[in-house]
């Protein structure tokens, strides 16, 4: 009833978004913490937004709620729109906060929160450009995209070589649209790179695009706890559930929509990559294509008793994981 529940059309649905994503950021909101101070190199335009947060955590908080139940609706809705999930339904919308909210780790402003915004905006491109043969406008949005992606969190910048492959995907590559693509990406960096160049301060603008490659430095799967880690356990299995549905074809009903699962498939593999890109970061880009597979499922399968059970589960160990640390607190000094 729960998956059916999002499934259709209600009002209502805006309302249950909202008080989900609020009972998860509720004790967060009453106890903030600083975590925007934790990133080495993030982008160029996160690190001023991070230096003027970290000294007020509530409001890096209430930034990340609101972007997060923003991004949730903008997400559903370019679901919607191609047909990735049924229209005016809200599963892309719960599988957004599912991902986007299962740890009191995340909860706070990161470089991703943005980052994931343009990544969306960049996807919704290359929907658009399937669609529409005259695409060259879409493909110069797509790649300015990216580059705000990439100045907010610098590794997103890899996402251009996923753009690209997206554009041979649609059977849109060519050098024009090619040419609209690097021209879109390379404007933001030029602009930024003009206002560092007036402040005298290249070498901090140099600094934020050094990187390596390594091994994956899993440094946020260190700080789990025991919820965390039996919610990440059943976010896998629902995920598991996800991916075996949409890769074994079971849902694929036209070519625009293999198309397009395609482009979500190359940046689910790229958004792998990033785990290579160091510093270390919590590389939290891959939840979107993951995001696009669970909702996908949840809007298509007919199989929703498993899933039911999970999804329950799931929404309530999310629950009591964000509350676990603050009611222990609270019984601390009963004590």
């Amino acid at each position: 009833m729960f998956i059916r529940f999002f499934r259709s059309s209600f009002a209502i649905q805006y309302l249950v978004i909202v008080l989900i994503a609020s009972i998860w950021w509720l004790p967060s909101l009453l106890n903030p913490f600083d975590f925007v101070s934790t990133f080495d190199k993030a982008g160029l335009l996160y690190s001023p937004m991070a230096n003027w947060l970290s000294g007020i955590p509530l409001v890096a908080v209430l930034l990340s709620f609101a972007l997060v139940v923003l991004l949730s609706y903008y997400f559903n809705e370019i679901l919607s729109t191609n047909l990735l999930i049924a229209r005016n339904g809200f599963s892309g919308a719960l599988s957004w906060l599912l991902l986007f909210g299962f740890s009191p780790g995340i909860s706070g402003f990161t470089p991703m929160v943005p980052a994931a915004l343009f990544v969306l905006a960049a996807l919704h491109m290359l929907f658009l450009i399937y669609d529409n043969r005259e695409a060259v406008f879409y493909v110069f949005n797509g790649g300015l995209f990216i580059a705000m992606a990439g100045l907010y969190y610098p590794a997103a910048f890899v996402l251009f070589v996923w753009f690209i492959l997206g554009l041979i995907i649609t059977l849109q590559f060519d050098w024009r649209n090619f040419g609209a693509a690097l021209a879109g990406l390379i404007t933001p960096v030029y602009f930024t790179w003009s206002w560092y160049f007036l402040t005298d301060n290249l070498k901090e603008f140099y600094q934020a695009f050094s990187f390596t490659l390594g091994l994956p430095e899993l440094l946020f799967f260190e700080q789990l706890q025991y919820l965390d880690w039996l919610v990440m356990f059943l976010l896998l299995l629902l995920l598991l559930n996800a991916v075996s549905f949409v890769w074994n074809g079971q849902s694929d009903r036209n070519l625009g929509l293999r198309k397009k699962i395609s482009i979500v498939n190359g940046l689910f593999f790229f958004s792998c990559f990033l785990f290579f890109w160091k510093p270390a970061q919590l590389h939290a880009l891959i939840l979107i294509p993951v995001a696009v597979y669970l909702a996908y499922d949840l809007a298509f399968s007919h199989r929703l008793r498993l899933r039911s059970v999970l999804l329950v589960g799931l929404v309530l160990a999310i629950s009591f994981n964000h509350y676990y640390q603050f009611i222990a607190d609270g019984l601390k000094t009963i004590f």
